[in-house]
């Protein structure tokens, strides 16, 4: 395995340095191919009779699902459910009927007999969890952590930490000039508000950075002295977010809901044109004060731009909005 280091290394060094460069940072370093994934494959393990059967599940949607094939005679279903819970997970559900066995994830098995083609030829998943679904000592987890981003195994996304070094550089709109300079198309809205003497804006963007698909949304405030720059909203100002975010119809993936000022979810080889992507947001304010300013100034924005809607309900704090 130690002669494919270097190679493992450098993967995870060009996912990482795409991941860094979005959202509140300057440069994307590069412009890839994008390209599908076309099937995402798992490795199924079942035990049928005492022997172990290694099966592929060759599910095209962007809903994992687990089918277990049984025993002669025997049945399975399986239904999976986007979950909504903090840490942004996806749990499948699979109930079996009487005399099947329910099917867990086989991890890819890498040893000094792997080569570099047996890699190549591995599913995107299954290399994302070989570099990154690793101990806190591997070297490509190390660069990702550097990066200001963590993985997320169960759904196979990246998304930003809560102190990441981009937090420090604040919010221009300069960023999002540059944008499609860097490889990244994305669509985006601001939601500009005043809230206890500072000037707020809420915006939340969604499309495609470089190879990865994904959505944000970010919380910034700024004193009314200054004209363009925004600060990243400090530990003491952070809301309470979530997100799930759905692509020509099919659901891909969820974040939250938890406390954050840049929640964000990304996901690699996936390609989304940000007019067929909807994201399904829900922002709970501190209190209904700030929820009123926010409100007023999204229904503003929603009547600027009626050939790119949003919709919102409201209950009490808490803004639920479709886009």
């Amino acid at each position: 395995m130690k002669k494919y280091s270097k190679a493992l290394s450098s993967i995870a060094l060009l996912l990482a340095m795409i991941l860094c460069f979005s959202g509140c940072s300057v440069i994307d370093y590069a412009r890839s191919a994008i390209k599908r994934d076309p099937v995402t494959s798992e490795i199924v393990t079942e035990i049928v009779g005492g022997a172990e059967n290694v099966v592929p599940n060759n599910n095209t949607q962007a809903t994992q699902s687990v089918v277990v094939t049984t025993q002669k005679g025997t049945s399975a279903q399986s239904t999976t459910k986007p979950s909504t819970t903090a840490g942004s997970s996806t749990t499948a559900t699979t109930e079996p009927t009487e005399g099947s066995t329910a099917g867990t994830t086989q991890a890819p098995i890498i040893d000094e007999n792997t080569s570099v083609e047996d890699i190549k030829d591995m599913p995107v998943k299954e290399v994302q969890d070989l570099l990154f679904a690793t101990d806190d000592e591997a070297t490509a987890r190390k660069i990702l952590l550097a990066a200001g981003f963590e993985y997320d195994e169960a759904q196979g996304i990246y998304y930003s930490q809560m102190n990441p070094l981009q937090r420090k550089f604040g919010f221009n709109f300069v960023y999002d000039m540059a944008a499609p300079l860097t490889g990244m198309y994305y669509s985006t809205k601001r939601i500009e508000f005043e809230y206890a003497g500072k000037e707020w804006m809420v915006q939340i963007w969604k499309g495609q950075y470089g190879i990865t698909a994904g959505a944000e949304i970010g919380l910034y405030s700024r004193d009314p002295s200054k004209v363009m720059q925004y600060d990243c909203a400090d530990d003491t100002e952070l809301i309470e977010m979530q997100f799930d975010f759905y692509n020509m119809g099919e659901y891909v993936f969820s974040r939250g809901p938890e406390k954050h000022w840049w929640l964000t979810g990304f996901k690699v080889a996936h390609i989304g044109v940000p007019y067929f992507i909807e994201m399904d947001m829900t922002l709970n304010f501190e209190d209904n004060q700030m929820a009123n300013a926010f409100v007023a100034a999204l229904k503003k924005q929603a009547m600027t731009d009626p050939l790119d809607p949003m919709t919102y309900t409201r209950s009490g704090s808490k803004i639920n909005i479709i886009w």
